[in-house]
C-alpha cells in the first residue's frame, strides 16, 4: 500500500473516500477512527489519517484526488496562531519525550 493523501479535517476524509469508491479504486485509511480518538500532537504512524492505495492504482487515486481536492476556501482549515496555540505547542513538544515511550528504555529493579 502507498500513501497517497493525509487529509486534514473529516470533510475532506469523506470527499476523498467518496471520490476514491466512485472512480472504483481501492483503498484503506490508515488510523481512521484511532486519528480522531484524542486531540494532541500528531505523530505520522500514530494518529494521523492517511488515505493508502495498492501501488497499482497509485497514478490513479492521485491524479483523481487532484481534481478535487483543490485549495477550496471551504476546505481549507483556517490555521489558528494566537498566542495561546503557540504556547500550547510548545508544551505538546516540552512533554513529547513523556508522551511517546522509548523503546528499550524499561527500567529493571534490582534486589
Amino acid at each position: 500500500m502507498i500513501s497517497v493523501y493525509k487529509p486534514q479535517t473529516l470533510i475532506e476524509l469523506a470527499i476523498a473516500e467518496s471520490v476514491l469508491e466512485a472512480n472504483n479504486i481501492p483503498y484503506y485509511v490508515h488510523n481512521r477512527g484511532y486519528g480522531g480518538l484524542y486531540p494532541g500532537i500528531q505523530l505520522d504512524l500514530l494518529n494521523v489519517r492517511t488515505i493508502m492505495v495498492p501501488p497499482s492504482a497509485a497514478d490513479a487515486a492521485r491524479e483523481v484526488l487532484s481534481h478535487y481536492l483543490k485549495d477550496e476556501p471551504g476546505l481549507v482549515t483556517n490555521r489558528e496562531r494566537s498566542v495561546w496555540h503557540v504556547l500550547r505547542m510548545l508544551a505538546e513538544a516540552a512533554c513529547g519525550a513523556w508522551i511517546v515511550p522509548r523503546v528499550g528504555s524499561v527500567k529493571r529493579e534490582t534486589t
